[in-house]
Parts: C-alpha cells; sequence; structure tokens
C-alpha cells in the first residue's frame, strides 16, 4: 500500500507547473488571490462554485510565504488537488473489511494509476476535492454501520465507552465530509442522492435509522451545515453567503440542462463513456481505460451472484453498484458535461474493479491459469500508468488527450515571457499599460498570467481614449482596431504599431485549439526591444 501511495504520489506531484493554465484554473487562481489579500471570499450563486477549494490553498500559500496574489505560483495552487488525489488513493485501505485486502489494494492500484484521476489531481479545480470527500462520507457512513445491528440500533456488545466513542468520531467524519461537500461543489448533491438510495436498497438497517429524526440524524445534519456554512460565510464575514449557497441550486437546475453560458458544454449522453473508454487518437488507436471497466463489470456481476462474498463485504458491493449505475446514469443523461465531472462515477468503478479482479482470481482454478492472467492484469495496469504518464506530462494539452478540454496552448507562456521582455524596454515596466481585447470576455487564464502587470484593461471590445504601447486581440477585433488606431485617433497622436510575430514554428499565435490571437506593438518599443535583443 505504501508502494502505491508513494507511485501515485509522483505520479500527481512531479513537475506540477509543466501545463499552461487552464481557463478555469485561472479563474479560481484569481479568486484566491482576493481571499489571500483581502481575508474573504464571496461565495457567487451563479459561477465559480464553494469557496472550499480556496480556503484549503490558504494554508499552503501561507506556508511558502505568499501574501499576494503575484506571489503564488501554479505549484502552490496545484498541490491541493494533488494531496486530495493521493488521499483519494489511501481512503480503499479503510474499507478492508467491507472490500477484502486485496480489492482495497487493487482499488488503490487502479486509482493511483487511472489516466484521468492523475490528470485532474494536477488540475486546480473542485472536482477532485468534491471526490475525496464524497468517498470519505462513503467511508465513514460504512465504518458507523459497524457498530449498529440489523434494526438500526447499537448492537449492546458495542456499548463499551470506548467503542461508543469511535461510533461518534466516525458520526462526526461523516458530517464533516457532507459538510464539505457541499462547500466545495454544487454538483455533491447527486453523489449524495445516490448514496441515499444505495444505503436504502443495500443496509436496511442503517437506513431505518437515518429515516427518522433520531439524535444520530440530527448529529450529522448540524455538523455538515455548520461547516458548510462557516465556509460560505467566510466565517462570519459573509452572512448572506450561507443563503446563497442553497438559493443557488434555482440557478443551477437550468445550467445543468444546458441554458445560457453552459451551452458550449452541451454533450450528447454517451460523452464521458467515449472519453473513459473509447477515445479515437488515430485510426486503429485508442485511449481507454477499459481495464477499470471492464472489471468494474466483473465487480458487479460478482456482487449481484454471491460469488465468494460475505454478507458484509456482498451488501457493500451492491451499494457501490447502486451507487456508481445511478451517478453515471444522471451525469450522462443532464446535457451540460465536462470530463472533469466523470471522476465521481469513475471513483466507484475503482472500488468495484478491486471487486472484480478478486473475483476473477478467485474463479480461476489453479496456478495454470492464474500465473497468465496476472501477468495480462499487471501488463494492462502498465499501460494504464504510461497512458497517465503520457496525459499529464506529454499531451497535457493536445486535443487527442480525451482530457484536455478547450485547454490553453503553449503559446500563452511564450507570449507572457516575450511580454515581460517588451515591457523592461518600456519606462513603466510592469506598471506599462496594456490593452487586451476580447469579445465576451473571452481572455482567461491572461488575468491570472499578466498579475503582476498593475496596467492592465480588460476589454469586451475598443475602447476610446488613447490606445496602449501594447495590444492583445483576437482576428475578429482587427477591422475595428484598425479604425481605433488610424482613424478615431486625433492627427498627430497616431502610432504605428506592428505585430508580435508568433515564433518561427508556428503559423499563428494559438490561444486555445482552433483560436488565434494578435499581439500588436507600438513601433519605437518594438524598435527598442529588437536593438536590444540584437546587442
Amino acid at each position: 500500500m505504501l508502494a502505491v501511495l508513494a507511485g501515485g504520489a509522483v505520479l500527481r506531484l512531479a513537475d506540477l507547473p509543466n501545463r499552461p493554465m487552464h481557463c478555469d484554473e485561472a479563474v479560481h487562481g484569481i479568486k484566491f488571490g482576493h481571499l489571500l489579500e483581502d481575508g474573504a471570499y464571496v461565495y457567487d450563486p451563479h459561477e465559480y462554485h464553494g469557496p472550499g477549494l480556496n480556503y484549503l490553498t490558504l494554508p499552503v500559500a501561507r506556508a511558502a510565504g505568499a501574501r499576494r496574489v503575484t506571489e503564488v505560483t501554479e505549484t502552490q495552487l496545484r498541490l491541493v488537488p494533488a494531496v486530495f488525489g493521493i488521499l483519494l488513493i489511501a481512503l480503499p485501505w479503510l474499507l478492508r473489511r467491507e472490500l477484502g485486502t486485496g480489492p482495497a489494494l487493487g482499488a488503490a492500484l487502479l486509482t493511483a494509476l487511472s489516466p484521468a484521476m492523475v490528470f485532474f489531481s494536477r488540475y486546480y479545480i473542485q472536482e477532485m476535492l468534491l471526490v475525496a470527500f464524497s468517498l470519505l462520507a462513503v467511508v465513514a457512513m460504512w465504518r458507523w454501520s459497524r457498530f449498529l445491528d440489523a434494526g438500526g440500533n447499537i448492537e449492546p456488545q458495542e456499548a463499551g465507552r470506548a467503542r461508543a466513542l469511535r461510533a461518534i468520531a466516525w458520526l462526526i467524519v461523516l458530517g464533516a465530509a457532507i459538510g464539505m461537500m457541499h462547500a466545495t461543489k454544487e454538483t455533491c448533491v447527486l453523489a449524495l442522492a445516490a448514496m441515499a438510495a444505495a444505503g436504502a436498497v443495500t443496509l436496511p438497517g442503517l437506513w431505518s435509522h437515518w429515516k427518522r429524526p433520531t439524535v444520530s440524524v440530527l448529529f450529522v445534519v448540524a455538523v455538515a451545515a455548520a461547516l458548510s456554512a462557516a465556509f460560505f460565510s467566510s466565517f462570519g464575514r459573509n452572512p448572506g453567503g450561507v443563503a446563497d449557497s442553497y438559493t443557488t441550486y434555482l440557478h443551477y437546475l437550468g445550467r445543468a440542462a444546458g441554458e445560457g453560458s453552459a451551452g458550449p458544454h452541451v454533450h450528447s449522453w454517451e460523452y464521458y463513456l467515449q472519453n473513459l473508454f473509447f477515445w479515437p487518437v488515430d485510426k486503429g488507436r485508442y485511449w481507454s481505460e477499459g481495464l477499470i471497466g471492464a472489471l468494474a463489470v466483473a465487480g458487479a456481476a460478482a456482487a449481484l451472484i454471491d460469488h465468494g462474498l460475505d454478507d458484509r463485504r456482498r451488501r457493500f458491493a451492491r451499494f457501490l453498484v447502486v451507487y456508481t449505475v445511478l451517478l453515471t446514469a444522471v451525469y450522462s443523461a443532464l446535457p451540460y458535461k465536462t470530463p472533469w465531472c466523470s471522476l465521481g462515477f469513475l471513483s466507484g468503478m475503482v472500488l468495484l474493479a478491486g471487486i472484480g479482479a478478486a473475483a476473477l482470481w478467485r474463479a480461476l482454478p489453479g496456478l495454470a491459469f492464474k500465473v497468465p492472467a496476472g501477468v495480462v492484469l499487471a501488463a494492462l495496469a502498465a499501460h494504464l500508468g504510461w497512458q497517465a504518464y503520457q496525459a499529464s506530462f506529454i499531451y497535457y494539452e493536445h486535443p487527442r488527450n480525451p482530457y484536455v478540454y478547450s485547454h490553453t496552448t503553449d503559446d500563452v507562456p511564450l507570449l507572457v515571457g516575450q511580454i515581460r521582455e517588451v515591457a523592461a524596454h518600456h519606462p513603466d515596466g510592469t506598471a506599462m499599460h496594456v490593452q487586451a481585447i476580447f469579445p465576451d470576455h473571452d481572455y482567461w487564464p491572461l488575468p491570472w498570467c499578466l498579475r503582476d502587470f498593475s496596467s492592465v484593461a480588460w476589454l469586451d471590445a475598443v475602447p476610446d481614449g488613447a490606445p496602449a504601447p501594447l495590444i492583445i486581440t483576437q482576428p475578429e477585433i482587427e477591422d475595428d482596431l484598425l479604425r481605433y488606431l488610424y482613424v478615431e485617433q486625433p492627427a498627430g497622436q497616431r502610432r504605428l504599431y506592428v505585430p508580435l510575430p508568433p515564433p518561427e514554428s508556428r503559423d499563428a499565435w494559438m490561444f486555445r485549439p482552433n483560436v488565434p490571437f494578435r499581439v500588436y506593438v507600438r513601433l519605437r518599443l518594438w524598435e527598442s526591444y529588437g536593438a536590444a535583443r540584437e546587442r
């Protein structure tokens, strides 16, 4: 288990800043900067998700000595989801009694090697935290259920003080996990609904305990509500955030249906399954986590036909079947889809895959079959690890990667480096005026990349007034930009501009795949910059 954790940690922690910031990461990075500098997070019920990610980043940034957003690095931000990705590897070990030691270790190994799990553990978004807190809630619920009899009551032999304290401790963990799920992302309600349905089907004693307002139920609800309220209210500085955290669902119902700004994220029902199991690269080659899918099917079959499982393991396996199938069905049915949303039900599939691998191993008659099967499974697991490496370290921005979703290209950090060089030849340096003109404010992640430039105007149309020495824009704005520079400016105040050329290996600057952009520099500034380069 320690070896699995170490291997999974290497995949998640190595070279964290190797990939340009996705626009979503940049938005969350700037939002975190407001928290770091102002000391409060004002929850927006229409965008950006809950405050959990931001507050959990705070101790990391402060430990690194950051006090302003300009001092925060991509490594500091991405370290938080990476740590939760490692926690997700460890959590199956707490379910050894429900899974079995072998299946728990197998689930941990598949979590460590899953390309999707690795890729999004290196992404500064909320999803990995939500998945880890969801699995922690499952762990806490089942660990607490060990103290109950078939009627949902504390068993007499468990009534000792030490065991009662352990039961209370797991209730606290359950409430805290649910509270942090809510404080992390609004889609927590889908996982909670799937858990409740799976628990009702597979744990009737536990369900009879929860469906009436017992002390345990009220205790868990109180812990969850208090922790969630603390985060959403910015620990008392924004009390209105608590109400917003619930009224937001009036907005998210429409967003989940693909309305408004969610329109570009509307995909067909099979989108997630294709991403995970059948993503074409070129003729005859595919990205695939098919090993996890096939073993999960085997685990579900073992649960349903009682193959080699005792009562507790059978009930837990059936819980996972109901939970995973429901969550997969709901996410697939919702029109709004992004690749990272699949992690919730992929986590359930991984646990079932651990059960499936053990069931297949038990079913094989003797070493003559088990040894070749073990070699095949090891080779397929190694292939998962190879794909994880390819996805996170080679094709981290390439469209052939199924987990790349409108990702920022390597052109953006190259451009930012050149802008810094140009600004060094302007009297104002990083205080030089810059105009970023992008329709619909589609300029992210530039606000993060240029966070140390103090005079950037973020615009969605050509403005009035004098133009900046450096202008970043998109091709569809160029006609308006030419008129702004050479017609609308008063006579005697017009300045010549030249395009900043892309690297020699590129035909044009690309913001994202198939999204070009242009950069224009005032001629005299460009000549000063060029002369310095020639020297």
